[in-house]
């Protein structure tokens, strides 16, 4: 076991040392105050201040100042489901009105520099005019000279989807100024305005992607996102979705105080598996390059599990949302406290560790046979949830008012021991071990006597 001197929480991403895995993702500034460039830089050294490794400015569109008829606004809606509990929260907004300005984001990485620690760097998050690749080059070149760290490109940001003639312009791939999306959904353009960005400065130079460039897309794309010389790829940005309306108001929004129900990204835990499918299958394909994860880390152990699947740095987002910025202390600690249990002295002692076991279906061996369902009388209370679904093999013995497998006919689905409350089945070695054939001709007799009169 290593001691707590041993432990080693710093890394290498993308050429910089930050003192810690764990950040703060770039977030959107949605209150008026957040305008004033002291009031976001003592928010964001508030994160520094519990241990952060590095900060991310919000995102700073091309505009010189913020127009003072655009307020930010926006609104949050919890999601939830009865017996389910909380799965995220809804968040709408106009993407125009809650972006920070140029000026006001050079003000920001300048304050920060100053009153970040050396092992803390900003990175400055950008979202550049349209599609225009000298353009974009021309503002993170601004941001270069004011002092980050590292420049992310934001071509992400789900909200000008959202904005009336989107989808039009993403159609004809007549952008608008803040295309957020609508650029990082057309890998070409994007590629470009990368390579452009990456010639033009002297800083690092990643790229944050959106959860609509699906898989196995998003390998593609990675694979030219590399090629245009970024030195990191962010995984993921908020998906979009429809909350969902009020059945016993005709349809109207959930939204409080809102008539409107728009189109909206999606924030929280629900997030973390597209995060997760990014993280892993860009791993796998694509190794050369370094992530950062984010979207829907709201626990200290899913910087751990993102790690394994391949990422360097992880932000949170929903979970300093849901938490606030204890989260990130509580996340130190809980990687040192791991990382001493486990043996490991450094981050790379378990990085990248889970990619192995990603693999496709058809090399997987499925235990058929070997495996079956188990149920441990002590913790089953006869629910029959686990007979009363798409499994043939399970069943409830009237008798005992248990819950029963037949192992002649298990497929070793695991759908028993998922959905199973009060955790009484699992998968275990079967007491006869069976071919498929077998396991075949089993369920073909089954089926067979079924049919009979």
């Amino acid at each position: 076991m290593a001691s707590r001197e041993d432990v080693d929480l710093s890394v290498e991403f993308a050429g910089v040392r930050m003192r810690s895995p764990v950040g703060v993702a770039a977030q959107a500034p949605f209150a008026p105050p957040s305008i004033a460039v002291d009031k976001m830089t003592e928010l964001l050294l508030k994160h520094v201040e519990e241990g952060a490794g590095y900060v991310h400015t919000p995102y700073i569109n091309a505009e010189l100042a913020h127009p003072p008829n655009k307020l930010p606004t926006g609104r949050f809606m919890k999601a939830e489901v009865k017996r389910f509990g909380r799965q995220g929260m809804w968040c709408t907004a106009e993407s125009y009105r809650i972006e920070m300005r140029l000026d006001a984001g050079l003000r920001l990485v300048d304050a920060l520099k100053k009153r970040c620690p050396d092992d803390v760097p900003v990175i400055a998050n950008i979202m550049g005019p349209g599609a225009e690749p000298d353009a974009w080059a021309d503002h993170a070149a601004k941001f270069e000279a004011a002092g980050a760290d590292i420049i992310e490109l934001d071509v992400s940001c789900p909200l000008p989807a959202t904005a009336l003639g989107a989808v039009e312009a993403y159609i004809t791939e007549e952008l608008p100024e803040h295309a957020g999306v609508l650029l990082g959904d057309i890998p070409k353009l994007t590629a470009a305005v990368t390579a452009e960005c990456v010639k033009r400065t002297g800083v690092p130079i990643g790229v944050k992607f959106s959860p609509e460039t699906g898989f196995p897309r998003l390998v593609a794309f990675a694979e030219q996102i590399e090629a245009a010389g970024a030195k990191f790829i962010t995984s993921i940005n908020a998906p979009l979705s429809v909350a969902p309306p009020d059945i016993y108001n005709g349809g109207k929004s959930l939204y409080a105080g809102l008539d409107a129900n728009p189109i909206s990204p999606a924030l929280g835990p629900w997030t973390r598996y597209l995060c997760y499918r990014n993280i892993g299958t860009i791993a796998l394909f694509v190794p050369g390059i370094d992530q950062a994860a984010v979207g829907g880390l709201v626990e200290p152990e899913h910087v751990v599990e993102a790690m394994m699947l391949g990422a360097k740095i992880c932000e949170f987002s929903s979970g300093t949302l849901w938490k606030g910025w204890s989260l990130i202390r509580q996340a130190n600690a809980f990687l040192g406290k791991y990382m001493q249990q486990q043996g490991y002295s450094s981050l790379d002692d378990f990085r990248s560790l889970g990619v192995q076991y990603i693999m496709p279906a058809d090399l997987v061996d499925w235990g058929l046979g070997r495996l079956a369902a188990k149920v441990d009388d002590s913790k089953c209370t006869g629910c029959g949830i686990c007979c009363h679904n798409l499994c043939w093999a399970m069943s409830l013995d009237k008798e005992a008012e248990l819950a029963v497998c037949d192992e002649d006919l298990c497929g070793t689905c695991a759908l028993c021991v998922t959905i199973c409350p009060e955790g009484a089945v699992s998968l275990g070695a079967a007491k006869k071990p069976r071919t498929e054939e077998e396991i075949y001709a089993a369920v073909a007799d089954d089926e067979e006597k079924r049919l009979q009169p």
